[in-house]
């Protein structure tokens, strides 16, 4: 049973590892940690910070690869799902990180319902944090 409560999300992140960034959108968020997909793989265990630009202000997170497997998207492009688990005792920041998330998934959804407009994660990030951030 998972300890912390998931959220969905679809709003990108950089990870970075050893001097290199990737670009990936997150697929959930939870104090414990993140779920992400990109079209990098990297090796469990491995050591990361992940920030999201995003959000203000700029959260980064340090974090662990603790699984790695590859999927396939629409267009059979391999592209690989991560997860990644916190590490730290950042507690109310990182409590404040999975509220920008879920607040911006809940306006993306609002907006669609009241205004019939389907916005990307990123979209929705944009307006949110202009409007609310």
């Amino acid at each position: 049973m998972r300890q912390s409560v998931r959220y969905l999300a679809d709003i990108p992140v950089l990870i970075h590892q050893q001097g290199e960034d990737y670009a990936c959108v997150i697929m959930n968020v939870s104090l414990g940690g993140i779920a992400c997909k990109g079209e990098t793989a990297l090796p469990v265990g491995s050591l990361v910070s992940v920030s999201f630009p995003l959000l203000k202000p700029v959260y980064i997170a340090e974090g662990e690869v603790v699984w790695c497997r590859e999927i396939h998207d629409t267009n059979d492009t391999a592209l690989f799902e991560l997860g990644i688990e916190n590490r730290g005792a950042r507690d109310h920041a990182r409590l404040r990180m999975v509220e920008q998330i879920s607040h911006i998934e809940h306006y993306r959804n609002e907006v669609k319902l009241s205004e019939g407009r389907v916005l990307t994660g990123e979209e929705a990030a944009r307006e949110w944090m202009d409007s609310y951030g």
